[in-house]
């Protein structure tokens, strides 16, 4: 398969989901968050921040902000947002540094503080002052600590498999994988390195994987293929980030709104004694929704996430803890992982099969070849 056969089908898949096209957002990147520059050298600079939104214009009082994992791009939440824009708008980032929004002039300046404040910079400037916020890995972190000291902003938090705590072999083993520099040579490459980096966000078919892939990368300038969309420094700060992560207890404690956790059951990153403790603190202001065959973290591609975020966002009660109902994994033709998974044993957790309001249509899309 040619490099033209993928880039059309991508095209097809965006499409047929209403995929919305980039815009981009003017923000300054502050000297007083520059912590590791030199004083001297510290000054206020701007920067581009490239989003997607399903209502430009406004036109919905309920909006949904998504901030993705390190190496996600917006394009990751299209699948959510054509399932959602009937009842909310759905505003989705890339990270300074990543997809298609600007680079910062320093690696020390991928810092969660400085990401934190160019996505508050864009609601402000969008004129948002009421959101609810859903963050997936990265995006959770950063969520929970806007959502924390901006109370009267973040209404309602989707942690999407992500909490105050990751443990250490996870953290490592992310950093040395996420610090080194990937280039798919071959449409082949292309998809061993999507189904590896995909193998554990559940049940997902060959539209989401093609789509959410070929949005992380770019065709590379030196030799051919695809790279991934990224300024290598924000990879390499991130690694070194990882590796001395510190817990967010504290902020998790500080949150008011009520939350949503998506949990992937066989996440590695999110630990059942970690969703144990989180819902001692929380209490009743925390909803846990468990993901049956999926890691970290849920695609969110699916009729069942989308229905039940949103039955949730509508302020329809859900069980304190459920599971989404086992899928039958689609057939893939491009990105295989070899025979399928057998099914997990039924935890016993009340399952979430019907919601008490009309599930949002799900955007279906079928690959012919």
């Amino acid at each position: 398969m040619e490099w033209e056969t993928l880039e059309d089908l991508t095209g097809h898949v965006a499409n047929a989901i209403g995929a919305q096209p980039y815009r981009w957002f003017d923000y300054v990147v502050p000297e007083d968050l520059q912590h590791s520059t030199i004083s001297r050298l510290r000054k206020d600079y701007p920067a581009k921040l490239a989003y997607l939104d399903t209502a430009p214009g406004g036109g919905s009082d309920q909006v949904i902000l998504c901030l993705g994992g390190i190496v996600n791009s917006a394009r990751r939440f299209d699948f959510l947002a054509a399932d959602m824009r009937a009842t909310h708008r759905v505003i989705a980032v890339d990270w300074p540094g990543r997809g298609r929004s600007g680079w910062l002039a320093q690696q020390t300046h991928y810092t969660n503080g400085i990401l934190a404040h160019a996505v508050e910079s864009l609601i402000e400037g969008l004129g948002l002052t009421h959101i609810s916020l859903l963050g997936s890995s990265l995006g959770g972190k950063i969520g929970m600590d806007i959502a924390a000291h901006r109370p009267a902003l973040v209404g309602r938090l989707i942690l999407n498999d992500i909490g105050p705590e990751i443990p250490a072999r996870r953290r490592v083993r992310r950093a040395e994988t996420i610090g080194s520099y990937h280039v798919c040579a071959r449409p082949v490459d292309l998809f061993r390195c999507g189904e590896a980096a995909q193998r554990h966000t559940g049940p997902i078919g060959d539209a989401v994987c093609l789509h959410n892939i070929m949005g992380q990368t770019k065709p590379c300038q030196a030799g051919g293929g695809r790279e991934y969309r990224h300024d290598p420094r924000a990879s390499q700060a991130y690694a070194e980030q990882e590796r001395r992560n510190l817990p967010q207890w504290d902020v998790f404690k500080a949150l008011e709104c009520q939350t949503l956790l998506l949990h992937g059951d066989e996440s590695d990153a999110l630990l059942p004694e970690t969703v144990r403790r989180m819902q001692d603190i929380a209490g009743l202001r925390m909803t846990v929704v468990h993901v049956p065959e999926t890691g970290h973290s849920p695609a969110l591609a699916d009729a069942d996430s989308s229905s039940v975020i949103g039955a949730w966002l509508s302020g329809h009660a859900l069980p304190r803890e459920s599971t989404l109902p086992c899928r039958a994994a689609p057939v893939r033709l491009l990105f295989t992982d070899g025979p399928p998974t057998p099914q997990v044993a039924t935890e016993p957790r009340q399952k979430v099969t019907a919601l008490s309001v009309p599930a949002p249509q799900p955007a279906t899309v079928f690959l012919q070849f």
